[in-house]
């Protein structure tokens, strides 16, 4: 009996160490979010990247990539706006800023990364990518590390009245979406004058047999049309860049595989 008692009295230990629960692995999970600023084209907004670490584990080596907009030049491509002050962790390589950002703690612990940029007019989205990865392995959930955004930059209403001599400036590519690639190379850029009379006509200086006619589509937006001997060439639908100025491609009449970029700049007569 004694004996007995002696070998249940051994196995205890053992039955209660089987029924312990496991304890919950630690491992880091990333979560990247981004705001869209509210800014008119062409001016500045503050972008601002949090990286925070919602995992129960200390993530190290954490680098953020930031994909900005792309020009659609070729074989050249640039960022599609002006990148200006930036995160001192941050470096620029193409149309790209990697942000080297060391440790970031768990259970809460974030950082934030800001940098400026200003956007153009496009008729293409301004898309804003940011992602971030952890050397630390195992991480709980890669599904959060990235976010995109696509931030819209408000024209700026600009609806005259009355005449008008403007200024046009234009270059022509495959899939252009913005005046802001034309300027990035000048010697692309050729130019005419024309007159936007009260009457909504359009003449052009030295090219009697082109005329046309204009009016606002919108309080942002010039319209144009022109026509060669009573035949259509083209409209342009023009978003206000501000200063008098206005943007935008040219649709043609007949179909073509190249895109016409405008700036059509006015000034009263």
């Amino acid at each position: 009996m004694g004996e007995m008692k002696q070998l249940s009295l051994l196995a205890l230990p053992a039955l209660l160490f089987a029924s312990a629960p496991a304890m919950a692995a630690s491992n880091p999970n990333l979560k990247v979010t981004m705001a869209t600023p509210s800014v008119q084209v062409d001016h500045v907004g503050h972008y601002t990247v949090r990286v925070a670490n919602i995992g129960n584990a200390n993530a190290a080596g954490v680098r953020l990539t930031i994909a900005l907009p792309r020009t659609h030049t070729s074989p050249q491509v640039y960022i599609l706006g002006t990148l200006g002050a930036r995160d001192g962790r941050c470096t620029l390589a193409g149309t790209s800023l990697t942000c080297l950002l060391q440790t970031v703690t768990r259970n809460g612990g974030f950082t934030d990364v800001g940098f400026d940029v200003s956007l153009p007019y496009s008729t293409a989205p301004l898309a804003i990518t940011a992602s971030a990865t952890t050397t630390t392995p195992n991480e709980q959930n890669a599904a959060n590390n990235q976010v995109t955004i696509t931030p819209t930059p408000t024209p700026i209403a600009t609806q005259l009245a009355g005449g008008y001599t403007a200024t046009n400036r234009h270059c022509t590519g495959t899939g252009l979406t913005s005046f802001f690639e034309c300027e990035l190379f000048p010697s692309s850029i050729a130019g005419f004058a024309t007159t936007l009379a009260a009457d909504n006509s359009v003449t052009i200086t030295g090219e009697p047999t082109v005329d046309g006619s204009w009016y606002f589509a919108a309080p942002d937006v010039l319209h144009v049309d022109f026509a060669e001997g009573g035949n259509p060439i083209g409209e342009i639908n023009a978003r206000s860049v501000g200063n008098g100025c206005f943007e935008g491609p040219m649709t043609f009449s007949t179909p073509s595989t190249w895109t016409v970029i405008y700036e059509i700049c006015v000034a009263p007569l």
